[in-house]
């Protein structure tokens, strides 16, 4: 009895003398969050190693210029860590630092050390696509989300109950519903502070393209009806929109200084909690990064359906944000390090990054609803920064959407079943990386000139400063041609 005790406890010592001798994994990134937070106190790492037995020693870089300068060495051969975790890397950084021999192809380890990761991308081989560089290689891993939030327009619908006036379904009814929120004081404070639509830059008014049947990327890219990839200004409903934007400055509905201002609620942080809300129609996420939590389910969506009756919207995000995680070549056990960040593709490591630990930094209620365990001076901010990795640069792993959509919170859920509803009607007319590397350059120099001056003629025919007649028109897209629209519209019709 006495032999077996001392061999059992001979065995413990060895496996513990291995996990002391194993040599942590060294890892780095850029933290952009408002929230300071130290990666080297962060209990997130230990308790990381506690889910996976791997141990690491981590640093975030604060500063996106040194960060720049640590890429840039690496790409030279001065590699220093064994992976960039939050790593924030562009397709360009990715294929640079790949080439140079800075970071390794993961795509011939990911199926045997990460089965976390395998399993999603099997049930959405689009994902791996987006991963995958056109020669086959993996440099980073992703942030996955199946139910991303969705941008969408939102519309006071307390005050359109205050006034008396119905959700509106048409183009129509919605000028004249932010007509009414402009001159009928529905915030009641007896100035007339309202803002109809409260969209600033030409930006934020393009997302009214799909109540005109028309669903444009940033590339200013549509499909026609026969799903066709074309050149988005040169649909006939384009010119719809640019005199619909005409007919509201003209009529109030939209501020002429629209087009340079900076939004009512720009300075949220630094106004009384008690101020009116003066905003009609705005373009968000959710609606409080605009305006007083309080005032948030006063909002609604507005997706309208376009002439062909059916609702469309802009997929802006997709479901993948790439050049999350890479791994080195100074890593000596490359299957390690993707074991350990495997745990974060499945609910159990993700919450870690996104929550925390239940009775310790969240509790859930009777009903299967969570929230974070505040007390003292231990608020959210706090929690972030001692806790929690998913705000600032993304992370890699899954989003836990469907445990964080229950949260508890009548606001949030709001926001989230405002977003699903978006969600089941959007779509996105070109997918990342779905040209080759050249292409792709061409294709952003393409995009930065024709961008311009889509976005200057637009602002030039909403404000009358350029009459909207067949002749500027016309002159406007000869003008767009003339810098290159044809030949982007090409570059992605020809990767179909």
């Amino acid at each position: 009895m006495m032999m077996k005790k001392t061999a059992a406890l001979l065995l413990t010592m060895i496996l513990c003398l291995g996990a002391c001798c194993a040599q942590a994994l060294t890892m780095t990134g850029l933290e952009t969050e408002y929230v300071e937070r130290s990666w080297s106190e962060s209990k997130f790492f230990a308790r990381m190693e506690a889910l996976t037995g791997v141990s690491v020693q981590a640093q975030g870089v604060s500063d996106e210029k040194e960060y720049a300068r640590l890429l840039a060495a690496m790409e030279k051969g001065d590699v220093q860590t064994d992976a960039l975790f939050k790593a924030n890397l562009s397709r360009a950084q990715e294929i640079a630092l790949l080439d140079s021999g800075a970071i390794i192809d993961l795509a011939p380890m990911m199926e045997e050390n990460m089965p976390n990761l395998s399993a999603l991308l099997e049930r959405h081989p689009e994902w791996r696509e987006v991963i995958t560089l056109e020669d086959g290689r993996i440099a980073s891993l992703p942030l996955l989300n199946e139910h991303e939030r969705q941008v969408m327009l939102w519309i006071n619908r307390a005050w359109l109950d205050k006034l008396g006036i119905a959700m509106p379904t048409t183009i129509a009814e919605l000028t004249d519903a932010l007509l009414a929120i402009r001159d009928d004081d529905p915030n009641g404070n007896g100035r007339a502070d309202e803002v109809g639509a409260d969209l600033i830059g030409v930006y934020e008014m393009r997302w009214l393209l799909p109540y005109f049947g028309i669903v444009a990327d940033d590339y200013n890219l549509a499909r026609n009806e026969a799903g066709e990839i074309v050149f988005a200004p040169e649909l006939p409903a384009y010119r719809e929109f640019i005199a619909l934007l005409r007919d509201w400055v003209d009529r109030g509905a939209l501020r002429e200084d629209a087009f340079t201002a900076m939004h009512s609620t720009e300075a949220l942080n630094e106004r009384d909690e008690n101020a009116p809300v003066t905003s009609g129609l705005l373009l968000s996420m959710t609606p409080y990064t605009h305006i007083d939590a309080g005032a948030v389910m006063d909002y609604e969506p507005v997706l309208l359906a376009g002439p062909d009756g059916t609702t469309r919207w802009r997929d802006l995000l997709g479901g993948v944000w790439t050049g999350c995680f890479a791994v080195t070549s100074a890593c000596q056990d490359p299957a390690q390090a993707l074991r350990w960040v495997d745990a974060l593709y499945a609910e159990e490591g993700a919450l870690l990054g996104y929550a925390g630990v239940e009775g310790e930094d969240y509790t859930v209620n009777s009903e299967g609803f969570w929230s974070f365990a505040l007390s003292g001076n231990r608020d959210v901010s706090r929690i972030r920064s001692e806790v929690l990795m998913y705000t600032g640069t993304a992370m890699p792993g899954l989003y836990p959407a469907d445990f964080i959509s229950r949260v508890d919170s009548d606001i949030d859920r709001h926001v989230f079943a405002a977003s699903e509803k978006a969600q089941d009607v959007s779509e996105r007319v070109t997918q990342a990386y779905c040209l080759s590397t050249a292409d792709q350059a061409r294709a952003d120099a393409l995009s930065a000139a024709v961008g311009t001056l889509v976005d200057t003629g637009i602002a030039r025919f909403a404000t009358g400063e350029v009459e909207l007649t067949d002749e500027n028109y016309d002159a406007w897209l000869a003008e767009l041609k003339a810098a290159g629209s044809d030949e982007l519209t090409a570059l992605f019709r020809n990767a179909e």
